[in-house]
């Protein structure tokens, strides 16, 4: 059953107030999309009504046996702009989540548009997602939502709240990354000074441009495309970290420097 205009325009609103007023919600709001043309149509509402405009996109996979009944293995979500942390040489990032909701850093390749990627007759290629990127950079994900349950309900869910996005750390430049296999770029996080997880580019279901790819085409499904200077998170490569305001993270990526991230509890919008 589609989901109700006014569940959707309910649930977008209860998001966007939450994350104001850095609140947490004690469940999700109303009804949970069963689809994830709803799911969208939710977010996009969001994004209409949280009135910020979009600096990027993050993808993440979809667990595998979910794929088949929602017929995607990949989702999407925004990265709103004044979330957006650049360490082009390193150094330390201060990351707000909500505290008492859902909070995690994820190690990421981030990729960042040079140029409008516009829509094509066919599908995008490899060649034209290269070209249009001004580089590949060490990075991570800060995954947060005012729901501390939103990531066991589904994607669904984490669609609906902004993709479960609450920023991005833009760490420095991979070099080689243009003609490096994904295998080869490999990626650490710690949480605390532990190791927490290590992995590749490989762990990202056909690398970084695979990512690219699919959020190219799925962008122009809602009227949308990438457009120069947006930031895109590819896809977590060393699991999901959940972590705490007081926490302290560490991405460490091949051939270049170590960036430090620092957990802090979100404030009301305007504090």
């Amino acid at each position: 059953m589609q989901l109700h205009e006014d569940d959707a325009e309910h649930i977008a609103l209860r998001f966007v107030e939450a994350r104001r007023a850095a609140m947490v919600l004690d469940a999700f709001p109303r009804i949970l999309p069963e689809t994830l043309a709803d799911a969208y149509r939710v977010q996009e509402r969001a994004i209409t009504l949280g009135g910020r405009a979009i600096a990027g996109w993050k993808v993440a996979g979809i667990r595998p046996d979910l794929r088949e009944r929602l017929g995607a293995n990949r989702l999407a979500g925004p990265i709103m702009a004044g979330s957006i942390h650049r360490l082009p040489n390193g150094g330390t990032a201060r990351a707000a989540v909500f505290a008492g909701g859902f909070a995690a850093l994820e190690a990421e390749f981030v990729a960042v548009f040079a140029r409008d990627l516009l829509p094509v007759e066919s599908t995008f290629t490899a060649e034209m997602i290269g070209a249009a990127l001004s580089g590949l950079h060490a990075g991570s994900e800060i995954a947060s939502s005012p729901l501390a349950t939103l990531n066991d309900l589904g994607p669904t869910a984490v669609i609906s709240d902004h993709g479960n996005n609450a920023g991005a750390v833009v760490g420095p430049e991979i070099p080689g990354w243009s003609t490096a296999v994904p295998a080869a770029l490999t990626s650490r996080m710690l949480i605390n000074g532990n190791v927490a997880g290590e992995g590749t580019a490989a762990n990202v279901m056909g690398g970084p441009i695979g990512a690219l790819q699919f959020l190219a085409e799925h962008l122009l499904t809602r009227g949308r495309y990438l457009r120069a200077g947006d930031v895109v998170l590819t896809g977590m490569t060393t699991g999901i970290h959940r972590v705490s305001p007081g926490d302290r993270g560490r991405i460490e990526f091949s051939a270049v420097a170590a960036c430090d991230i620092e957990v802090v509890a979100a404030s009301p919008a305007g504090h």
